[in-house]
């Protein structure tokens, strides 16, 4: 190659200010560039890992959001069992409709009071009633079909009349004395519905 040909200097001056604008070019404004797009890369990484991440947290949400709905259902079904407040008005109205089908008669009812169990309140009431042995399992059984719960406790069955005596009215042969339980939950523990 001769350096002295015209053409050939043209040539070199050409590639030496080519590399030196490639040169200038890459350490002015590629390399910054170059940072930024790796920083913006970086950043649109974190950004999509963390909708990634929503995405799942959406997902498990709308999965507990229903879980939380049937529970929520199933926890109502309970609670109609197991009262928010004591109801005294509902287990009156029970046991006088329940005596009256039965046919049995309630002489007495003395409140007990109400004593803490867990998360929830017992309340006992003493009954005494008379009628006929029939009569007594047809209220009891009535008892334990009272819209809400109700545990029968401390039976104490005795003959009230002889129907074979004369002069008897044989229409209370038996006496029952029993304690009866109701039970409501708890002011501090009643279930606060969620809000999403």
């Amino acid at each position: 190659m001769d350096f002295k040909d015209s053409k050939n200097q043209k040539l070199i001056l050409g590639f030496l200010i080519a590399g030196l604008a490639v040169y200038l070019w890459h350490g002015r404004i590629y390399s910054k560039n170059s940072e930024q797009l790796n920083s913006k890369k970086m950043q649109y990484e974190a950004i999509l890992t963390n909708l990634k991440n929503v995405e799942l947290k959406a997902r498990s949400f709308e999965n507990l959001k229903s879980e939380y709905e049937a529970l929520l259902e199933r926890y109502k079904n309970v609670e109609l069992l197991l009262p928010e407040e004591k109801q005294i008005p509902l287990i009156l109205t029970q046991m006088h409709q329940g005596a009256q089908t039965s046919g049995i008669a309630i002489k007495e009812i003395t409140p007990k009071g109400t004593s803490p169990v867990s998360f929830y309140n017992a309340s006992n009431f003493s009954l005494q009633l008379t009628g006929k042995y029939h009569e007594l399992g047809d209220f009891l059984s009535r008892v334990a079909n009272f819209p809400f719960i109700a545990n029968v406790s401390s039976v104490d069955v005795s003959s009230s009349a002889n129907p074979l005596v004369k002069g008897s009215s044989g229409k209370e042969s038996i006496k029952a004395n029993f304690t009866m339980t109701t039970y409501y939950i708890k002011e501090e523990e009643r279930l606060k519905k969620v809000q999403f």
